[in-house]
């Protein structure tokens, strides 16, 4: 279901197929947490594609 943290979320990586709706994890050392994106638009990783890129992600939380 989108917008629900899923237990397993994966890490953002580069050369990654994300299906709409997946959630990655990209770790924030300022704040000291992971915060939580939704795929809005499937793609393949680059390295212009990582959130926080509004075209493909949504931010959901901090973990």
């Amino acid at each position: 279901m989108p917008g629900l943290v899923s237990d397993a979320t994966r890490i953002w990586e580069l050369n990654i197929y994300w299906a709409l709706h997946s959630q990655c994890g990209i770790w924030d050392p300022k704040g000291k947490g992971v915060d939580i994106w939704e795929c809005i638009r499937p793609h393949n990783s680059t390295s212009g594609t990582q959130p926080p890129n509004s075209t493909y992600w949504r931010y959901i939380t901090r973990r």
